[in-house]
């Protein structure tokens, strides 16, 4: 190689270093080095003011000891398993209708997908409204003849009445995603099938879903990191309660880091971590089995 050729090499990595530099120094600074501190915290009794001290693996201990985190993981746990059996569900479902050619498409594909593009604060503070006792839903039933309910001052609903709230308000981001996928599924296929005689079920079980695993993977990965990090609907909504019904891992998280008690806190953080992690893994090792 050349020297010539050596200089024109040393300037391509050095503006391709000065390209990626900033996002580079930006991850370390915002993202690496608070993971670390935070995982010393966890290990830690520290409030912010005093030095911290070393406690090893209490506050680890110490949560699984705790009845209101077993709650917020609980009702993290309901959340989640709801959440992602409804929502990509319907969203497929929504998918599915939106791919035939039927009037006004344009216009109910623009429909669904608006919600996600609001703020999550902003459909929260709508739904609550509308789900307080003379709100439009129990009006609504009162029409019809049926009793209206307090939706999020009872602890036996307030949980449920987030998760339709968020399951509504993600919905068109699934279908969307899934949509995209149905489009690029070749029509080849489909008529193959319809050949080999080959009803809308078997076409929908042995060539709709084999083309959208690797879509489904993407948005069971993504929408289950977004289900245990629920935490803006909570609180607008009900503020944890009532009695804790709707009480998060993240909302309990953010209570503990506004007590002071950033040790706690920051092992919350991790114990979501890990389960984020290990969840993830174990998705990916089933698609993986599924595909050989």
């Amino acid at each position: 190689m050349t020297v010539v050729g050596l200089g024109a090499r040393s300037r391509r990595l050095v503006t391709a270093y000065l390209l990626i530099g900033p996002a580079m120094l930006a991850t370390i600074a915002f993202l690496l080095v608070p993971m670390v501190l935070s995982a010393y915290w966890s290990l830690t009794d520290y409030n912010g003011l005093t030095a911290p001290t070393f406690v090893g693996l209490h506050n680890y201990v110490s949560l699984f000891r705790d009845p209101r985190f077993l709650q917020a993981l609980g009702n993290t746990v309901v959340f989640v398993l709801l959440g992602m059996t409804l929502g990509p569900a319907l969203g497929l479902c929504a998918a599915l209708l939106l791919n035939e050619h039927i009037k006004g498409r344009a216009f109910f594909r623009t429909a669904i997908f608006l919600p996600v593009t609001t703020s999550l604060v902003v459909v929260a503070t709508v739904w609550k409204m509308l789900l307080n006792d003379q709100g439009i839903v129990n009006a609504a039933l009162s029409v019809v003849g049926l009793h209206g309910h307090a939706w999020l001052a009872d602890p036996s609903t307030a949980l449920y009445a987030v998760i339709v709230v968020s399951v509504w308000q993600g919905l068109g981001f699934e279908a969307v995603v899934f949509l995209a996928a149905l489009q690029s599924i070749p029509h080849d296929l489909y008529d193959a099938a319809r050949v080999d005689g080959a009803g809308s079920w078997r076409r929908f079980r042995h060539v709709t879903l084999p083309g959208l695993r690797p879509t489904m993977l993407f948005v069971f990965v993504i929408g289950i990191i977004g289900s245990f990090q629920i935490f803006d609907q909570v609180f607008v909504m009900t503020q944890g309660g009532p009695v804790g019904a709707t009480n998060t891992i993240v909302y309990y998280l953010i209570d503990r880091f506004q007590a002071l008690e950033l040790g706690r806190a920051s092992a919350v953080a991790y114990v979501l971590l890990i389960i984020l992690a290990t969840l993830s893994a174990i998705q990916f090792r089933l698609f993986e089995e599924r595909d050989t």
